[in-house]
């Protein structure tokens, strides 16, 4: 390392390098990668548990087309068209 003298630390300037960040903790342990608990996040929410929801999110909406499709089949059999008197008409 080079060596400063005394006067040339107050023309010193601290300067920033690299970007910012912060660390959400998940949970700290008291060992290295095991032991007692010590914290816990309750607001964390893994990302497996975010897709999982967003898939039964998209599975639910298949359903409710499934679904309504069966009600307007259902609907047009207790329903149907009487004949049509001028249908031939034009033939």
């Amino acid at each position: 390392m080079d060596k400063v003298d005394k006067g040339g630390l107050h023309k010193m300037t601290l300067v920033e390098v690299g970007p910012r960040f912060c660390l959400n903790p998940i949970k700290i342990f008291g060992g290295s990668f095991s032991g007692p608990t010590l914290y816990e996040n309750p607001y964390y929410v893994s990302p497996n548990q975010i897709r999982a929801l967003e898939k039964r999110k998209k599975a639910g909406k298949y359903a409710k087309k499934v679904k309504a499709k069966g009600r307007r089949k259902m609907h047009e059999m207790e329903n149907t068209l009487e004949p049509d008197e001028f249908a031939g008409l034009w033939k």
